[in-house]
């Protein structure tokens, strides 16, 4: 069966590759270690980057990585300019220990580079441990500015204003993760949006 495409969707699809790989050449993809410290490592169950966005509204893409955070060590750190948010997924801190799934965003061409994790506390599963995460594909997409399921979170949250991060729940509600001028912040609906 042969299924016609309109010319605006196959425009679409063209521009949108265009731009995913005019953005990160595969000869240009960073390496992680290099730009997060040798702490964190590219998740091997996943594509680097995972999804682009403009996440704080410059109009260049940022980068959204699923990595892997190995044990503090003399020889594994975090970069020095890497913001670890650990509040927003999880209960408890980074600290030394590891974690096997966390979300990295690089901004600005590697210029801010933040590490959300997920450690929930001992004997509790992590957010990114549980069962939804060891699907494929992982509850995470980028949603951008402008399109259905954007303006349906900012209807719900005003201080949504560039592309975000759509994160799924175990609950099955998924929530938004998003660039607020300072910091990236959670929303979490009471329903589906």
């Amino acid at each position: 069966m042969r299924h016609r495409l309109s010319s605006s969707r196959v425009c679409t699809a063209i521009l949108l590759a265009v731009i995913v790989s005019s953005s990160v050449p595969a000869d240009s993809l960073p390496d992680l270690s290099a730009l997060f410290g040798a702490r964190i490592q590219a998740s091997p169950r996943f594509e680097a980057p995972y999804a682009l966005g403009d996440f704080d509204g410059d109009g260049k893409p940022d980068a959204l990585y699923l990595v892997t955070v190995l044990a503090e060590s003399p020889q594994a750190r975090l970069a020095g300019d890497v913001v670890v948010i650990d509040h927003l997924f999880g209960r408890g801190p980074l600290e030394a220990r590891p974690e096997t799934l966390a979300l990295a965003i690089a901004m600005e061409n590697g210029r801010r580079k933040f590490l959300l994790t997920g450690y929930q506390g001992d004997g509790v599963t992590g957010f990114f441990e549980s069962p939804i995460w060891q699907d494929a594909p992982p509850p995470l997409r980028v949603e951008p500015h402008g399109s259905k399921v954007f303006e349906d979170f900012r209807g719900q949250e005003p201080g949504i204003r560039y592309d975000i991060i759509v994160v799924g729940t175990e609950a099955g509600i998924d929530t938004a993760l998003y660039w607020t001028g300072r910091g990236f912040a959670l929303f979490q609906p009471t329903e589906e949006p």
